[in-house]
């Protein structure tokens, strides 16, 4: 009898294991280090499966949504479409996958119109001190790192063993529950758990460019010099028409805007380019 009942909890628990995860996080970031008093808040999902995770936020993935369904029913009302400028919510516009089991890191950002999808090869290399805490209903263990410019501090958990956390950050012998950098800058807190049937899909199912992490960290920078590039180039009969300097004067007011929303997001969660 009693090795009938621990087969049967042995089951149980691989059946458990075998489930998809859901990880919801709070994230705390300033995007302006000249403005340290605010401080915005998103809520972050880690969607895990036994092929690999998605790092996304909640709130864009749900504006999107409801975005779509929004301009479906336009076109099948009016012809037409017409995007408000308050259809799309979220502050963190960027998703992270990685492709277990080893852990193969994958950005996937857009660009004006082109959605990119990044490599990112760097390791992170842990070091984990003797140190634990209690957070929340878990039992952690302390560990340090330095990446993307920043050093950071990673509590995991062993009583949930998956080698996964928040943004880039996975290859810790538990479930990161609490990450911040030194500054505290940047904080994700776990905030609960749940089973999912499967990871969402994109919601408009963009095709992807496929990139390294060189090649994108120049486009960020080709961007940040000329935020309007692609703006300033209009598609009329498969003809690219260049607009010259000074021809449109709104066009310049725009360019002003987004380089002054540029300077104030000076505060990234990765502070240093991949060379």
């Amino acid at each position: 009898m009693k090795l009938i009942a621990a087969f049967s909890l042995l089951v149980l628990g691989i059946i458990t294991n075998a489930q998809n995860k859901r990880f919801s996080y709070e994230y705390k970031f300033i995007p302006d280090s000249t403005n340290i008093s605010d401080v915005k808040t998103e809520l972050m999902n880690l969607d895990v499966t036994e092929s690999g995770s998605k790092f996304y936020s909640y709130t864009v993935y749900n504006s999107d949504s409801i975005m779509k369904v929004d301009l479906e029913k336009q076109l099948a009302t009016t012809g037409a479409i017409n995007i408000k400028s308050d259809m799309r919510k979220g502050l963190v516009q960027y998703s992270i996958s990685k492709k277990y089991p080893k852990y193969e890191v994958f950005l996937h950002s857009r660009i004006l119109s082109d959605l990119y999808k990044v490599s990112d090869e760097r390791p992170i290399d842990w070091k984990i001190s003797s140190e634990k805490q209690k957070i929340g209903e878990w039992m952690t263990q302390k560990a340090e790192s330095d990446f993307g410019g920043r050093h950071w501090i990673a509590w995991f958990t062993t009583d949930i063993p998956i080698q996964d956390g928040p943004y880039k950050f996975h290859g810790l012998p538990g479930l990161i529950v609490k990450l911040e950098d030194q500054t505290k800058s940047h904080l994700f807190n776990l905030q609960g758990v749940k089973n999912i049937t499967a990871i969402p899909e994109d919601v408009f199912g963009t095709k992807e460019i496929s990139i390294n992490a060189k090649q994108y960290s120049k486009l960020v920078k080709d961007y940040e010099n000329d935020p309007t590039k692609g703006l300033k180039q209009m598609q009329m009969g498969g003809v690219t028409m260049i607009m010259k300097d000074g021809q449109n004067s709104h066009m310049k007011d725009q360019e002003e805007r987004f380089k002054a929303a540029l300077k104030k997001n000076n505060n990234k969660i990765e502070l240093n380019t991949v060379k």
